[in-house]
C-alpha cells in the first residue's frame, strides 16, 4: 500500500482506466463511522459505521462501474446512510431508476 501525504492508498484502479485512487485517511484502529468523500467535488457520496464496508465502497467506487473517480475515506461524526456495499449499490440503482422514470 502507498502512502499520500498521511493518506494510505487502499485501491488503485489501472492507469489505463484512469488510475484513479481510494486513499484512507483514518487513524489505526479508529472504529467510528467513516465517510467517503469524492475527490472531484468534495461530496461525501456515503457514511458506513464500518471500516472494512467503507474500505468496500472506496474501492468499488473507483472503478468505471462505480463512477466516483478518486475517493477518500475519513473519519466523521456524520449519521450512516449505508450498512454495506451491497447497501450503497442498491440504493444507487433506485435513484437512477426513480431519475430515468
Amino acid at each position: 500500500m502507498k502512502t499520500q501525504s498521511s493518506g494510505t492508498v487502499i485501491a488503485q484502479v489501472a492507469d489505463q482506466n484512469g488510475g484513479e485512487a481510494a486513499t484512507s485517511y483514518l487513524p489505526a484502529g479508529y472504529t467510528g463511522h467513516c465517510a467517503i468523500v469524492a475527490e472531484s467535488n468534495s461530496d461525501v457520496i456515503a457514511v458506513l459505521s464500518s471500516g472494512i464496508e467503507a474500505f468496500r465502497v472506496a474501492a468499488y467506487a473507483i472503478t468505471p462501474d462505480g463512477g466516483y473517480g478518486s475517493v477518500s475515506i475519513h473519519p466523521t461524526q456524520l449519521d450512516e446512510t449505508h450498512e454495506s456495499l451491497l447497501d450503497w449499490i442498491d440504493v444507487g440503482r433506485k435513484i437512477r431508476s426513480a431519475v430515468e422514470d
